[in-house]
Order: structure tokens, then sequence, then C-alpha cells
């Protein structure tokens, strides 16, 4: 007889029990907060011993899943009474940013979304929708500013506008931009530059899209493009340019003024195949990445070749048509491996200047 009136509780009396003992034995447990790449995952430096090294690798991002984040309370009770949410994951990563409070936004051009990383707290997010039912086609560019996000769309021909919740603002440059492939902030007068390469020029906007003006013409001359890919902004504001079938990159003085270039056509060291994502570190050093080299070479500040990392191959380390590059304020380089379905963080041990 006892058992029998145990089981003729109230409705829903066994999920309020199970419930409850999941509270109590999640209580006290948040998010973890604590950086991801830390600590090397595997002991590759560049370049190989014995030289000194420095260039380390720290780790890879492919989706949600790396963050490995430990689940409040709150949210492993949703998952029991509604299951979980599929995990986000990179499709075809093709550009990177970070901002200042380690935020990583990934440009997923075949998943048409804008993935969110956030590397202290490891919380993720993806968005990808404009006014209405329209959504992103194919990003491939971005650019943080402050609190907005800027992503070139290459299939809408068009500048997308997001804060960085994801949160949509607005658009502009469709009446411009005819395949716009690569996109740069400066901080200092609130320039937006952004690279249409079918145009063979460099647009420039201010931060609510109102243009400016525009910088060359299609020709191998200084200051000329051919197929322009992606670009961006080193501390001092200077414009630098992937003048990917012309094989070089060009820098410009924040005026505009052509300053040089450097980089040629050829399989030697310093030249290239294929240049694609461009960045610079807190020392003016220069990562190009190589979608036929599958590699990352850095230049000095002069354009002067120093050294290169990775080779063809999935392993950490290698690339499978790398595109974007960034360089945070720590000097930690990540480069958008895009075939490889992932982003690739690695860390500038000292200035590669230093001998």
């Amino acid at each position: 007889m006892a058992a029998q009136r145990v089981g003729k509780g109230k409705p829903g009396t066994r999920l309020l029990g199970l419930v409850a003992l999941l509270l109590v034995a999640m209580t006290g447990c948040g998010p973890q907060r604590f950086d991801p790449f830390e600590s090397p995952q595997a002991a590759l430096v560049w370049p190989a011993p014995p030289e000194q090294p420095r260039i380390t690798y720290l780790g890879a991002v492919t989706g949600e899943a790396d963050m490995e984040r430990s689940r409040s309370w709150l949210e492993g009770v949703g998952e029991l009474l509604f299951g979980k949410e599929p995990l986000g994951v990179l499709v075809s990563p093709y550009a990177v940013a970070v901002d200042s409070r380690g935020l990583m936004f990934v440009a997923d051009s075949a998943g048409a979304a804008i993935h969110t990383f956030d590397l202290r707290t490891r919380d993720y997010r993806q968005f990808s929708s404009l006014l209405g039912d329209q959504k992103l086609q194919r990003p491939v560019g971005l650019a943080v500013a402050d609190t907005r996000l800027y992503v070139i769309d290459s299939v809408l021909r068009q500048v997308c506008v997001f804060r960085k919740d994801g949160g949509f603002i607005g658009v502009f440059g469709r009446e411009r931009l005819e395949r716009p492939a690569g996109i740069a902030y400066r901080p200092s007068d609130g320039s937006l530059y952004v690279a249409d390469a079918a145009r063979h020029v460099i647009q420039v906007f201010d931060r609510e899209g109102n243009f400016l003006h525009s910088m060359g013409s299609r020709g191998v001359g200084p200051g000329q493009f051919n197929f322009p890919t992606h670009l961006c902004v080193d501390l001092s504001g200077r414009l630098y340019v992937s003048d990917t079938l012309n094989y070089r990159v060009q820098v410009f003085a924040p005026d505009g003024q052509f300053l040089r270039l450097f980089g040629r056509q050829g399989d030697r060291p310093g030249n290239f195949a294929y240049p694609c994502g461009v960045a610079v570190d807190g020392f003016g050093n220069v990562y190009v990445s190589d979608r036929q080299f599958e590699n990352v070479q850095v230049f000095g500040p002069g354009g002067q070749i120093l050294m290169a990392f990775g080779q063809e191959g999935n392993d950490p380390g290698e690339f499978w048509l790398p595109a974007g590059v960034f360089v945070d304020s720590r000097n930690r380089i990540y480069v958008a491996d895009c075939y490889n379905k992932r982003v690739q963080v690695f860390s500038l041990l000292e200035d590669t200047r230093n001998d």
C-alpha cells in the first residue's frame, strides 16, 4: 500500500523532483571564464629548431563545441526540458576579426552566417538576418568599429552593418560596389575602405555609409590594382591592400598617398602565387596568406621577407586554401583556414626583426 500511495502524487511530481535534483547538483556552476588558447595545445614553433622560435601554434576553432564552456544550471534544465540545440560549426571561414574584449567574429562564406566566439566566457552565437526575411548570402569580409560590425557580402554587393550582438542596423554601398571582397576600418577618422575586386578600386565611405571617394584604377603601376581582395589598417593608419592578381601588397598613407609595394609573382621566399589575407602586428610586421602556397609569409615593415609558416595539409599548423588573416592587440595571429573548416590561432613570441 505504501508503494501505491507514493505513485499517486500530483501530475508532474516526478518531473519536478528530477528538476529539483538538477538544481541542487548544478547550483554554483556557471560559465567558465578562461582563455581557450592560454596554453599551447601542441609544441609547434616556427622557425624549426635549432633556430630561435618566433611564432608558436596555440590551437584551432572549428565551431561551438571547441569552446567547451561549462553550462549553467538554467541551461542544463533547458536542455532537459526542450532538448539540445544543434551546435554551430564553421563551413567555409573566409575572414576573421577580434575586438579588444576578446570577441572573435568569423565570416562563413558558404555557411552564409557570422559566427561569434567570446574567447573570455566561451559563449557562442551566430547571426545572418537582415531586414525582414532577408539574410546574408556570402559574407567574405569583416571590420570591427567600436560597437559595430561591418560585413561585406559579395553576392548582395553591399556592406551590412550589425551591432556586435548580431542586431541588424542597415546596409550601404550597393549602388557603387560590383564585387566587394574586403573591408578595413580606420579608427582615427572613421573611414571604411572597401576593396571592389571587379572594379579594381578601393571605395572609401564614412562609418555611416556615406561615400567619400575612390582610390586607384586597373593597372600594374603604383596605386593601381588588379583584383584587390583583403585589406587592413595598421596602428598608424596606413592602409595595406592585397593586390591579388598583381601578386603584391601595396601600402598607402592615411591621406591616400602611395608609399610602397612589395612582392612579385614567383616561387621564391617573398614571392606570391595568390596573395589573400593581410594583417599587421604591433611591431609593424606584415602577414600575408597565400592560397596557392598554403602558408603565411611574414614581412618586415619595409617589405623585406622575414619568415613563413605553414604548408599544405590538415594537421595543426597546416593550411588548405587559407583566406583572411587578423592580428589582435596581443599579437595573436588568426588565420581563416577555409577548406579545413577552421580558424587556426598562433602567437608571436617576440619581434621577428630581433636576432
